[in-house]
């Protein structure tokens, strides 16, 4: 096994792990022996706008154990379920409120947030999807599915961990002592809000999200009463995955988008994965699943910035390949990246056998063998990698892609 994961990674189905289990029952065993849950990032992110109704109920059909979503305040103290400090990514503030830059969770009510768009901005069949409250994603929520909820962002949102509690007491059901089959978990990057949560709820289950694992003498007093440590599996060696392991601790990283990552973590002994795409993450564990190159094209190279290379979109692009003997084309089909940014491929565009086509987030001349979107916004993440996504025109994936830099 390799120490760390490759850069090159496409859906294809993996061996079988496990049979489907029954609602309520415990997710499959990883091949290190423990168990793997599927945690749903943001909901089914990857299929649906983040954070949304229709992102978690979709989680929630494709098998989810676990969905995973960020809570913050609003500016009259309501709890709200938004993923970043600002509202200009994911909503359509900037035009609903163009005098309220730069559109700050935290400078909003609740009535304000309420009247925006959270859908729109992913796909026109999702507008009029709106930010939940705390509250309304609990009712969505019910007994069907976990919950591992993030405290975001406790230094811009002051109180933040206080507030969870106090809504926590009132809705009891969430925090008794197996009550449900899988319970609600808190984590958040934020160790002093953490400790302030466990202390004031010391029966909830919490989790540390990191980007590396925590050194030794300080993973052994988590230990004493984290659950669960979140590492960035970018970052994540085998080495510190098995300290995570032996301190008795729950390992489960993120955000892990390809079959080849959720194979390596696998072997890695992780007890689950935070996933953009819950149902493919579900269908490999379970040995279903579409065949890389399936529909005839698979994502065979990201070219991403490299710091010093002048703007940050320059060059980038991703190499599509046609695997098949025949042409396909492409036209319409589109790429999502880890923050499920769209880019679509132009009409006209049909891939010969074995041939390829580059796909620039750039500015460029358009050819047979290369679209350029004309973008002039970073779209691939050049800092430590993240993952691409192909769909085609009806939203059905056709790869999945993980880079590792």
């Amino acid at each position: 096994m390799s120490t760390s994961p490759s850069s090159r990674s496409g859906l294809q189905a993996g061996p079988a792990v496990a049979p489907a289990p029954r609602a309520g029952t415990a997710p499959p065993v990883s091949r290190g022996g423990r168990r793997a849950a599927t945690y749903a990032h943001r909901g089914s992110s990857g299929m649906a706008p983040e954070n949304t109704a229709a992102a978690f109920e979709l989680a929630i059909a494709e098998g989810a154990d676990y969905i995973e979503t960020d809570v913050q305040l609003s500016a009259d103290g309501e709890l709200v379920i938004v993923h970043d400090v600002t509202l200009a990514r994911t909503t359509d503030a900037r035009l609903a409120f163009a005098d309220h830059a730069p559109w700050n969770v935290r400078d909003f009510t609740l009535a304000e947030l309420k009247k925006l768009d959270a859908g729109g901005w992913y796909a026109a069949e999702f507008s009029g999807q709106h930010i939940l409250t705390f509250d309304e994603l609990l009712d969505l929520l019910g007994g069907r599915v976990g919950l591992n909820l993030e405290l975001k962002s406790p230094a811009v949102n002051p109180g933040l961990a206080q507030a969870v509690v106090a809504r926590l007491r009132r809705r009891r059901d969430w925090i008794e002592p197996g009550a449900r089959p899988r319970p609600l978990i808190v984590g958040s990057f934020d160790e002093h809000a953490l400790r302030d949560f466990h202390t004031w709820l010391p029966d909830v289950p919490v989790s540390l999200i990191t980007y590396d694992v925590p050194a030794g003498g300080k993973l052994t007093d988590l230990a004493g009463w984290i659950f669960s440590v979140n590492p960035d599996i970018r970052r994540l060696r085998p080495e510190d995955a098995a300290r995570v392991i032996e301190a008795g601790m729950a390992l489960v990283p993120w955000t892990v988008d390809s079959p080849e990552l959720w194979r390596w973590a696998l072997d890695l002994g992780v007890d689950g994965m935070i996933t953009n795409y819950p149902y493919a993450l579900k269908d490999m564990l379970h040995g279903r699943g579409p065949v890389r190159g399936a529909a005839g094209v698979v994502i065979e190279d990201i070219r991403y910035h490299s710091p010093g290379d002048g703007p940050r979109w320059t060059g980038e692009h991703v190499v599509l390949r046609n695997v098949s003997d025949q042409p396909v084309d492409v036209s319409g089909w589109y790429l999502r990246n880890q923050a499920s940014d769209r880019i679509v491929v132009g009409d006209g565009y049909v891939i010969p056998p074995g041939g390829l086509l580059r796909v620039h987030t750039g500015r460029g001349t358009d050819d047979a063998t290369a679209y350029h979107d004309g973008r002039a916004t970073a779209f691939w993440n050049g800092t430590n990698g993240g993952s691409a996504g192909l769909h085609r025109a009806d939203g059905a994936i056709v790869d999945l892609y993980a880079y590792v830099i």
